[in-house]
């Protein structure tokens, strides 16, 4: 048991995995929808001013998250035959579970973690 939950550990610490998983559960996306939607959703989470190591995502790490998680097969790539070439993307039934498995674990996290610095006097 414990070699599996240091895999799942593992694949979590991709730092942009969840974010993806949770733009994509809803359906499919092409990829510029994506990207901005990813941004915008860390955005909103009040995260990046928490945490100023985490900013907007690149494209460039974009592009390397999700073809470890294609390799993973945790999402499924499809690029249109007809120009303009549109790639969407979709999460498979492995991420699907991954992401549902991540539910509870984000309901803990929002029940038990500390609460954001104090912005001081106003």
């Amino acid at each position: 048991m414990s070699r599996q939950s240091r895999y799942a550990l593992r694949l979590l610490r991709r730092e942009w995995l969840p974010d993806i998983l949770e733009a994509l559960a809803p359906g499919p996306l092409q990829y510029r929808t994506l990207l901005d939607n990813v941004r915008a959703n860390n955005s909103n989470s009040g995260e990046a001013d928490q945490n100023s190591s985490r900013r907007d995502i690149q494209e460039s790490v974009l592009n390397r998250t999700l073809a470890k998680m294609r390799e993973l097969g945790l999402i499924d790539k499809d690029r249109d035959t007809g120009f303009p070439y549109h790639t969407t993307y979709r999460i498979t039934a492995a991420g699907q579970e991954l992401l549902d498995a991540l539910v509870p674990l984000m309901h803990w996290a929002q029940r038990h973690s500390p609460p954001p610095p104090d912005s001081g006097p106003e």
